[in-house]
């Protein structure tokens, strides 16, 4: 760069001055400005010239042209040698050279250093602040410049008010345009854009809806801020109202509100619209553009076309974070996995990385699918690229961990943050809540209000919801309290928390209050309110409530099949659910576990069935829901089909512990422990580990056919391999497994050494045991212990009664029978039932109600003798009662209910159709010793399930091995 040094020339005529700075300007704009210094140095030392206030800006001009800082400041040094920076025009073009270079503590002074500044001069200064995001600064420039009586211009109010808008300042920018009205400028376009803008980004809707509409003259800017403000406010379909206004008053579609176009789109879900939008990008060759096509991108995702939004992708000619994080945002808002697939293709693209946005989609994704090893690897790589000051994604870390069940983690990355809002709060409220800790939960809240953050309708849930766990009526009310207080009434989810609080901690009439306080019921506290009425039992209010909705969800159905289900009403429930399919209300996988379930406990093997078909013909996650298949496994084992079950549960494509607890359960309730045994290995071998549930079901298979050295082991191994506690149930398996044999002083000490306090079912089978094996005095203390603990159990003084009877002490069977009378307790009576053709037959002992009893009594006398041929010999002791002399014993023992419904089914049902009979008892010995008689001579199979288990009769056979 050419030296030179400007002192000691001698003053030249202004003309010959003003010749050499055109001259200069022409140099710079036409030749090139390489060559300035060389002229200038040549020209003014032929013509004895000193630069001037006139050839300082073309030398400045020249210098910004070359992009040289360093000559920019070596004529500034010059301009301070020759007294020129106080100049106006001197001083403003160096200030405006400055601006160019970013160098703003430069500008700043030497804006400081002219003396007579003019509102160009303050613009200039205040424009490269602004250029500079060094907003506070700018606004305190425009603040001096008012203070010293300089009138602002138009650019200098559109400038002041983007600084109110980039600092989100409303009072700032209310007090700007109170000004500039003042001014006269409130008319001025470029000023009016700027106020658009402006209150548009303080979220100030109304304001800039007004200064839109009385904008008497507007641009294409004017138009393109509107639309763009509108789809902030999620004001969508206004913003595309007033996209087709523009085009009728003959203004462009530009790249700017083409995009707010389809942005608000997007937030409409208007996928229709979006894609006439994105026909005219098609024809007009823009759909590959990044900007249009990120936002034809992110408007498919968020309208659930994710085939369409990956292949506007796809189109795209290049890519950036936006189009990246639009295609993994609609991924991970659908839940689907694949989100991780593209986020790693976004690590391997060049010029492109994951930020704070990728993460918080993807950590949200993990929070949705419970991933916790996959939200560690996010959490790692974010650590190693976009760090851990990002307020956004370190509440999103807070909010995976804490859904993740790692509250621990959670907790120290909350405590760890610097900065925290309401979102973060809520997530760990939220966590602990959910997690089962609620007293941590309500812990947390206390903090949070004490940090000066007013809780919102989401923290007020969580911590609600954790009164409700804890039975916390006192705190629940207080919450109540602020919510009223607050005006916080209105939020729906609060009232449905509320509802659902009061209801499950017992104040059904608080309940009730907020509910009939609330004017206007949606469907959602609408099934608060069902599913409470049903969790205390009242049906018939349920019902109410149910019959009074205007709008009924999936929801609302299920619960009110639930509450029939739960009430046992078989007619209402399964006539719900054929109201449910003419009113064309689709099922789901809580439908059919609901009714599989009620299938199951009725049982109602023949309805289970229909209900089954129905479920394959609609495709109901038959076959490839684990929770769907698995109530189906344990439907048809309950029922009776044991193979059906199996074939389902072998076709399952995903098991889990229930599914093979439903299976192995069924196995021990059929009597057949060895199956139970190769699946209870099978099981384990393929990765699946037992629970307390599964031990249960395995002991209980033992119990029921004498495997005692099975039994032993099993329940060893729960203790000492797989470090299981023993619950009582447990224990009161290995009662029955010892009292079965007859070892009843050894299930006695089982009962005195127990960790856990007896329950009435352990002291249960040891009485059970004691009638098995008539061990009367054993027996009385058994049952002794049961009246203290169950008095009211008519089942404990008929084992008793029995005992006494079949030993023929009669005085004693009174005494039990005079002591049930004083005590109020009425023997349940035994009740056998069938289906026959959809029909249930219910049978009581003795009973002559059906209209084919004579039939059915004629086909059980007609099979007694043959059956006597073959060996049969009636059982006087289960007669359990004091026979008359002369009475057979044969005819009474046949009118038992159980005997009844056998023969019912063999006069009406088909010789291929398998007998299946339920009985609320369990069978009578006499019972099932004729049933096996009965199955040998009719050819029949002949199914009982009793209380305990099932009985398959097959050719003489019994599957019980005779031992149950």
């Amino acid at each position: 760069m050419l030296q030179f040094s400007l002192m000691g020339f001698p003053q030249t005529p202004f003309y010959k001055r003003k010749s050499l700075c055109f001259m200069l300007d022409q140099v710079t704009y036409q030749i090139g400005v390489s060559h300035v210094n060389c002229l200038m140095k040549c020209r003014m030392q032929e013509e004895g010239n000193c630069p001037d206030k006139f050839t300082f800006p073309s030398v400045v001009k020249a210098y910004v042209k070359l992009e040289d800082f360093d000559g920019l400041r070596q004529v500034h040094c010059s301009v301070i040698k020759c007294g020129l920076n106080q100049n106006l025009v001197v001083g403003g073009s160096l200030v405006d050279g400055y601006v160019t270079f970013d160098s703003m503590d430069d500008a700043v002074i030497s804006f400081d250093e002219i003396e007579c500044k003019n509102v160009v001069s303050w613009n200039s200064v205040i424009r490269g602040l602004v250029r500079a995001t060094r907003w506070e600064e700018a606004w305190e420039t425009f603040n001096r410049m008012i203070n010293l009586g300089e009138s602002p211009d138009h650019f200098s109010f559109a400038t002041a008010v983007r600084i109110c808008g980039a600092l989100r300042s409303l009072d700032r920018g209310k007090q700007v345009h109170a000004k500039l009205i003042v001014c006269g400028f409130e008319g001025d376009v470029f000023v009016g854009n700027s106020l658009i803008d402006m209150y548009a980004k303080c979220w100030d809707s109304e304001s800039c809806s007004k200064v839109f509409d009385q904008m008497k003259e507007k641009d294409q800017v004017t138009w393109n801020s509107m639309i763009s403000g509108l789809v902030q406010f999620s004001n969508f379909t206004k913003a595309l109202k007033l996209f087709s206004k523009m085009q009728t008053l003959a203004f462009s579609i530009d790249r700017f509100n083409l995009g707010s176009a389809i942005s608000a789109c997007s937030g409409l879900a208007d996928v229709k619209t979006g894609r006439e939008f994105h026909g005219y990008l098609v024809k007009n060759f823009l759909d590959s553009d990044v900007i249009f096509g990120s936002a034809l991108v992110d408007m498919y995702s968020k309208c659930g076309f994710l085939e369409k939004a990956h292949r506007a992708f796809e189109r795209l000619a290049e890519r950036n974070e936006v189009s990246w994080n639009s295609l993994i945002s609609g991924y991970a808002q659908d839940g689907s996995l694949d989100a991780f697939e593209i986020y790693h293709e976004m690590k391997l693209a060049k010029d492109v990385s994951p930020d704070s946005f990728t993460f918080t989609n993807l950590l949200n994704l993990c929070s949705i699918h419970g991933s916790l090893d996959q939200g560690k690897q996010i959490h790692a790589h974010l650590i190693r690229t976009v760090g851990m000051n990002h307020l956004i994604v370190e509440t999103e870390l807070v909010h995976m961990y804490a859904k993740c069940g790692e509250l621990n983690y959670a907790d120290q990355i909350f405590n760890g943050m610097a900065e925290r809002n309401s979102y973060s709060w809520n997530s760990l409220i939220e966590g602990y809540e959910q997690n089962d800790e609620p007293e941590r939960a309500l812990q947390i809240f206390r903090r949070m209000q004490v940090s000066g953050i007013k809780p919102d309708c989401f923290s007020l849930t969580s911590t609600i919801s954790a009164c409700r766990k804890l039975s916390n009526i006192k705190n629940g009310k207080e919450l109540h309290g602020f919510v009223v207080r607050n005006n916080l009434e209105s939020q729906g989810i609060l009232r449905c928390v509320l509802v659902d609080m009061y209801a499950t901690c017992g104040f059904m009439d608080c309940a009730c209050r907020v509910y009939n306080q609330t004017s206007e019921k949606d469907v959602n506290i609408q099934n608060v309110m069902l599913s409470s009425f049903i969790g205390c039992g009242r049906v018939d209010d349920a019902k109410w409530v149910f019959d009074q909705m205007e709008e009924r969800n999936t929801i609302s159905w299920n619960s009110i099949l639930t509450g029939f289900t739960n009430s046992e009403s078989k007619d209402e429930a399964f006539k719900l659910f054929r109201r449910m399919q003419e009113e064309h209300i689709e099922s789901d996988s809580s439908t059919l576990v609901t009714l599989f379930n009620f299938c199951a406990n009725l049982p109602a093997l023949a309805q289970g069935e229909q209900l089954h078909s129905h479920a394959i013909k609609k495709g109901l996650f038959v076959y490839n829901s684990v929770v769907v298949d698995s109530s189906l496994v344990d439907m048809y084992a309950k029922g009776g089909s044991i193979e059906r079950a199996r074939r389902i549960f072998d076709n399952m494509t995903d098991r889990n512990v229930i599914s093979w607890n439903a299976m192995i359960n069924g196995y021990a309730k059929h009597g057949m422990t060895a199956e139970v045994l190769k699946l209870y290995e099978l099981m384990q071998t393929e990765g699946v580990y037992p629970n307390d549930s599964t031990f249960l079901s395995v002991l209980s298979a033992c119990s029921h056919t004498g495997m005692i050295h099975e039994g032993l082991e099993v329940f060893i191994s729960m203790l000492e391999d797989f470090k299981i506690v023993a619950k009582a149930e447990h224990y009161t398996c290995m009662v029955d497994l010892l009292g079965r044999v007859g070892l009843l002083d050894e299930a006695k000490e089982v009962i005195e050494k127990m960790p856990v306090e007896p329950e009435i079912s352990t002291w249960g089978a040891l009485l059970g045991a004691c009638k098995l094996h008539q061990n009367i005095e054993l027996g009385k203390l058994a049952a002794d212990k049961l009246f203290e603990m169950d008095p009211q159990n008519p089942g404990h003084y008929v084992l008793l009664s029995n005992i006494y009877a079949v030993a023929g002490r009669w005085k004693e069977v009174e005494e039990v029978r005079n002591l049930m009378r004083s005590r109020g307790v009425v023997k349940e009576p035994g009740v056998s039932w069938i289906d026959i053709n959809n029909e249930t037959q219910t049978f009581h002992a003795g009973d002559k109600s059906h209209p084919k009893h004579k039939e059915i009594y004629d086909t059980l006398r007609s099979l007694l003798p043959r059956m006597k041929r073959l060996g049969y010999v009636p059982d006087a002791k289960f007669v359990l009662r004091n026979v008359e002399d002369g009475e057979d014993e044969g005819e009474s023992l046949l009118q038992h209910s159980e005997r009844l419904a056998i023969g019912s089914g063999l006069i009406s049902l088909s010789k291929n159709s398998v007998i299946r009979v339920f009985k609320n008892l369990r069978i009578c010995g006499d019972c099932h010793t004729a049933s096996k008689f009965i199955s040998k001579i009719t050819g029949r199979k002949i199914i009982i399930r009793d209380t305990n288990r099932f009985h398959h009769f097959e050719n003489g056979v019994c599957s019980c091995g005779d031992f149950w």
